[in-house]
């Protein structure tokens, strides 16, 4: 599962062979491919649980969550796929020294649980990209993570949103519109977003 997970390095690099990774297509790309790594991981994971039908101590989940996630508590509520990642690999990385201290369970009894661990990490997300209204606020959510990520021409990665709206294609589609504005060099741009998901409002 580790060994999946670096496989970000291999799409990031490949991704900046054709786009900036500083920039808005590039963002795109690699937000759309850490989607599509994360879901692959959590059918793997779901997958391994439906065919063994194992059962995890709830105390040994317990150890886990409290000892090798502590920065999925501070994840957003419609975190973006980088956010899950991070969290993910920084378990990965403490798994190990957990295992060595014991902490009175039995190496297996840790890996299952860690299975359960993950998983519940991962469904936490999926959650916000599937359930609908979520996936709505999901969506506009990663529009600001985007703005972020933004690099100036300047070299500056400091854009500030001047003004958010919301705006509807001659084909009657949704979309946003952020005009940004470099804070060193007040350089003007604007990018837009599809909102495939908008309809859901209208559950609310």
């Amino acid at each position: 599962m580790a060994g999946l997970l670096s496989q970000r390095a291999r799409f990031f690099g490949a991704t900046g062979e054709h786009f900036s990774v500083h920039e808005y297509d590039g963002i795109q790309v690699i937000d759309a491919l850490d989607e599509r790594q994360l879901r692959c991981i959590r059918a793997l994971l779901q997958g391994y649980l439906d065919r063994t039908r194992k059962k995890h101590d709830p105390r040994a989940l317990e150890l886990l969550a409290e000892k090798l996630a502590p920065g999925a508590k501070e994840m957003p509520q419609y975190p973006v796929g980088y956010m899950v990642h991070f969290v993910l690999v920084k378990a990965f990385q403490a798994f190990d020294p957990l295992v060595e201290e014991g902490h009175g369970f039995e190496k297996p009894a840790l890996e299952l649980a860690m299975v359960h661990h993950l998983l519940s990490i991962l469904d936490k997300y999926v959650h916000t990209r599937e359930k609908p209204v979520m996936r709505h606020f999901s969506d506009v959510v990663r529009e600001h993570s985007v703005v972020l990520r933004l690099k100036c021409a300047c070299g500056a990665e400091k854009f500030e949103v001047k003004l958010q709206a919301l705006y509807q294609s001659p084909q009657g589609e949704p979309f946003d519109r952020l005009d940004l504005e470099c804070r060193d060099c007040r350089a003007k741009r604007s990018i837009t977003f599809d909102l495939p998901h908008f309809k859901d409002m209208y559950q609310i």
